[in-house]
């Protein structure tokens, strides 16, 4: 059975006494190597920053414990530029990265497009259409979030099959209804928000693609009560969000979801 530790920096606490604490976990740091040296510093960088990491220990052998592996590195809302994004790429086996609200853009990016990331947040930062094709080479991932950015449809459209993903998070962002036919490429997609975005009716259409869709979150978009239909044809669909739309009624939810009961609509008028 694995063990977690949560790292993170404490007022009176140095720097030095905590990197000591991960080097101690297993042995894990403690040559002398050049990769080791990169490791302590990366370590000692995101604790500066403000972030805070969590590694994971494996279950020790009978004479040994097996190398720390650092699971998650949370810089949201820390001090994050781009060249600290240079020393989280040193943490060669992160599967966690919350970069949101950083003060990165595409260059940052760059840094980390080698990491086997499952989850990255890259909300609220400096990141433009550019990015689409650095994040496309981190084929691990299956979550990404990419609200309030000022992302468009190029974006989209440039960001090669994610064979892993499973939830997009789109949020405030200047996609449109035209860049949703792009998604399809990503087989196993099922969770996709475009709260607060120009995406309409026609969007959803093309969304009907997205075989694997569970969730979609439609909120406060333009869709209207012509979006009923093209949601009963997504076939493994169970819950949408339609709130804030004025022009759905409440007699069309209920008679959708009457017509419809494997979906559940979260509604109310704005």
């Amino acid at each position: 059975m694995n063990s977690m530790y949560l790292i993170r920096q404490w007022a009176g606490v140095s720097l030095l006494a905590l990197t000591a604490v991960v080097s101690s976990i297993g042995g894990a740091l403690a040559d002398d190597s050049p990769d080791a040296h990169k490791r302590k510093a990366a370590i000692a960088a995101v604790l500066q920053a403000g972030g805070y990491i969590r590694v994971v220990v494996p279950k020790p052998t009978a004479d040994r414990l097996e190398r720390l592996m650092i699971d998650e590195v949370n810089l949201r809302d820390a001090e994050v530029d781009n060249a600290l994004l240079i020393h989280v790429g040193n943490l060669k086996e992160v599967r966690r990265l919350d970069l949101s609200g950083a003060e990165i853009d595409d260059e940052g990016v760059l840094s980390i497009a080698h990491l086997p990331l499952r989850e990255l947040w890259l909300q609220s930062t400096n990141i433009t259409d550019r990015s689409a094709e650095t994040i496309s080479k981190i084929k691990t991932i299956d979550f990404l979030q990419l609200n309030s950015n000022q992302l468009s449809d190029e974006f989209l459209a440039n960001l090669k099959s994610m064979p892993n993903l499973r939830d997009l998070g789109l949020r405030g962002t200047r996609v449109t209804s035209d860049g949703m036919a792009y998604l399809a490429r990503h087989p196993k997609l099922k969770e996709l928000d475009v709260y607060h975005t120009v995406v309409d009716d026609a969007g959803v259409e093309s969304l009907t693609e997205c075989k694997s869709l569970t969730f979609i979150g439609l909120s406060m978009t333009k869709i209207t009560e012509n979006v009923f239909p093209h949601l009963a044809r997504m076939p493994n669909l169970t819950d949408a969000d339609l709130t804030g739309n004025r022009p759905i009624s409440t007699d069309s939810v209920l008679a959708f979801e009457r017509d419809q009961p494997r979906i559940d609509i979260e509604w109310y008028r704005k």
